[in-house]
């Protein structure tokens, strides 16, 4: 059911950006701070995560435009603990790697000038697909004897916000820095987990 829904989110974008095809584009690529809660789900504490964005949009009418982005990081962490009753030693390492990825879209307002030395605002609201890859290498920590692998994911789509200022400094190029909070919580049993979190970015920016 969620891979439909984000199917037919990717259908909606597309169709009204190839019919605002005569109007202006935008394209930015960024670089993001994320500050993802706990996950109870990964036993994983809050962390800070650094990954990279690109977000293209269409103006549809006047200063309102709808906009859809895409960003991919891998998280990597190791830790050693006990894994499964009496059968196992607690010499049992492992590996995990955690590969995350956020496409999202939505519609947005600017004002102000994408112009060189003019500062405009945008702000945008939309939904987002977040979904975690999750692969897990159990082994023997005083042989690095491999026991097993493990796969799992978690995915969920919820709604997102941001609010950028932008600073024009050469032609059509702008720089530009952007907050904004992503809220899409997976349900496993009763415990909800949120796969987003407070976002900062800071990156360039074109309009053609």
């Amino acid at each position: 059911m969620k891979k439909f829904a984000f199917l037919v989110l990717a259908v909606i974008l597309f169709t009204g950006s190839m019919s605002a095809a005569g109007g202006r584009f935008i394209f930015n690529l960024y670089s993001n701070y994320l500050r993802l809660p706990a996950n109870s789900f990964t036993s994983q504490a809050s962390q800070q995560k650094i990954y990279l964005e690109a977000k293209a949009a269409a103006a549809i009418s006047g200063n309102i435009y709808l906009w859809a982005s895409h960003g991919w990081f891998p998280l990597r962490d190791s830790w050693t603990g006990w894994s499964g009753k009496g059968s196992f030693a607690k010499d049992i390492q492992t590996e995990r790697t955690l590969a995350k990825r956020i496409i999202s879209g939505g519609g947005g307002i600017f004002l102000g000038y994408f112009a060189p030395q003019q500062i405009a605002v945008r702000i945008e609201a939309g939904v987002c697909g977040i979904a975690n890859a999750i692969e897990a290498k159990v082994s023997k920590i005083a042989t690095s004897e491999f026991v097993r692998s493990d796969e799992s994911r978690q995915s969920a789509i919820g709604l997102r916000a941001n609010l950028a200022l932008t600073y024009g400094f050469y032609r059509n190029v702008f720089a530009e820095i952007s907050g904004g909070y992503m809220l899409a919580s997976d349900k496993i049993g009763d415990v909800s987990n949120n796969l987003g979190g407070f976002h900062l970015s800071l990156g360039l920016g074109i309009q053609l």
